[in-house]
C-alpha cells in the first residue's frame, strides 16, 4: 500500500464520506520547533523584567534625591527664620539699641529749649521704633520749622535732626493780634514780635488763621500781590530794609524803605520787575547814603527819584 493512502482513515459519518489526515510524529522535529519558540519568547520575557527593575532603582534614586533636597531646603529656611528672629529680638526688645542721645543742627530762630521739649523723650526708647515720621511729625508743631531731615546711628545708637526754618517775611495785623508770617504768608507766631526786621503790611484783612498753617483772607487778590512783593524782595536781599507795605489800593501800591524813600510801585503790572529795578537804584552810588524823598516806579522800566 503506498505510504500516503495509508495515513489517510474512512470514517463513517450517515452518508457523508470524511476524510481525517494525520500527520506522523518526529520527535527530532518537534524538539526543533519547541526550541526556537522558546528560544525567541525567553529572551523577551527576561529583557523586560531587566528594564523594569533598572527603571524602579532609577526612580528610587531621584525619589531619595529629591527628599534629600526638600530635607536641605527646610533646615535652610528654618535656619534663616530663625536668625532673622534673633535679629529682630536683638533690635526691638533689647536695651542695646535704645536712643542715648539726640541733637539738633540748621536751627537759627528755634531755640533749643524748644527742641528739647520735643525730643527729650526720644532719649531712652529704641532706635528702630522711633521712626522718622514720628520724629517730623513732632517738630512740625513747632510753626517755624519747614523741613526736617533725621539721621540715625546705630553704634552708639543716636539721632541727629537737621531742620529747615521759615524765614520771617512781615507783620499782619489783625483785630486782637498781630501775626509773623513767612514770604508765602504761613503764620509763624501771633505774637506780635520778629526775631529780625521785617515790613508790616497795611490794607490787607485776615479773616482766619493757625500756627503753622497759611493764613485766610476774603481779599485773593490783594493776598497774591503781597506774596509776590514778599518773594521778590526777600530774593533781593532787601526785605530787612522795607518798613511798610501799603496794599490799601492795588492801583497805588507803595513801600517805605528805610524811613528815608516812599517807593511809588503803582499797579502790580511787572511788579517783579520794578523792585529789582528798585534795587538796583538803591545799591548804584547815584544816591546819597541818607537820601530822603520819592522813588517813583509806576512807569515800567523808569525809576525816578525825586528828592
Amino acid at each position: 500500500m503506498d505510504e500516503k493512502k495509508s495515513n489517510i482513515r474512512l470514517v463513517k459519518t450517515g452518508g457523508r464520506k470524511v476524510t481525517r489526515t494525520t500527520t506522523e510524529y518526529n520527535p527530532s522535529t518537534a524538539d526543533k520547533k519547541n526550541s526556537a519558540s522558546q528560544s525567541r519568547k525567553t529572551p523577551a520575557r527576561n529583557e523586560g523584567r531587566e528594564l523594569s527593575e533598572l527603571e524602579k532603582k532609577v526612580r528610587y534614586q531621584k525619589k531619595q534625591k529629591e527628599q534629600r533636597l526638600k530635607l536641605q531646603r527646610r533646615r535652610a529656611l528654618a535656619t534663616l527664620i530663625l536668625a532673622v528672629l534673633l535679629v529682630l529680638v536683638l533690635m526691638f526688645l533689647t536695651p542695646i539699641f535704645n536712643i542715648r542721645s539726640v541733637t539738633v543742627e540748621g536751627n537759627r530762630l528755634v531755640s533749643a529749649e524748644q527742641f528739647q521739649e520735643k525730643l527729650q523723650p526720644l532719649v531712652g526708647e529704641n532706635l528702630f521704633r522711633s521712626g522718622g515720621g514720628k520724629i517730623r511729625k513732632l517738630l512740625k508743631e513747632i510753626p517755624y520749622i519747614d523741613e526736617v531731615e533725621v539721621q540715625k546711628k546705630i553704634f552708639p545708637p543716636s539721632v541727629k535732626v537737621i531742620v529747615t526754618e521759615y524765614t520771617p517775611a512781615a507783620l499782619i495785623k489783625t483785630e486782637n493780634n498781630t501775626l509773623l508770617t513767612n514770604a508765602g504768608l504761613r503764620v509763624l507766631s501771633e505774637d506780635g514780635s520778629a526775631p529780625e526786621p521785617v515790613p508790616v503790611i497795611t490794607g490787607f484783612s485776615v479773616s482766619g488763621y493757625s500756627l503753622g498753617e497759611i493764613l485766610e483772607t476774603d481779599e485773593s487778590e490783594k493776598k497774591d500781590i503781597v506774596i509776590t512783593v514778599l518773594e521778590t524782595l526777600e530774593n533781593a536781599e532787601i526785605l530787612d530794609e522795607i518798613i511798610e507795605i501799603d496794599v490799601n489800593d492795588i492801583t497805588d501800591i507803595t513801600m517805605n524803605y528805610d524811613n528815608r524813600i516812599t517807593v511809588l510801585c503803582g499797579t502790580q503790572l511787572d511788579l517783579e520787575r520794578k523792585l529789582r529795578l528798585f534795587k538796583e537804584a538803591m545799591r548804584s552810588n547815584s544816591l546819597a547814603e541818607n537820601a530822603r524823598g520819592t522813588m517813583d516806579l509806576s512807569e515800567t522800566g523808569q525809576a525816578t527819584y525825586t528828592p
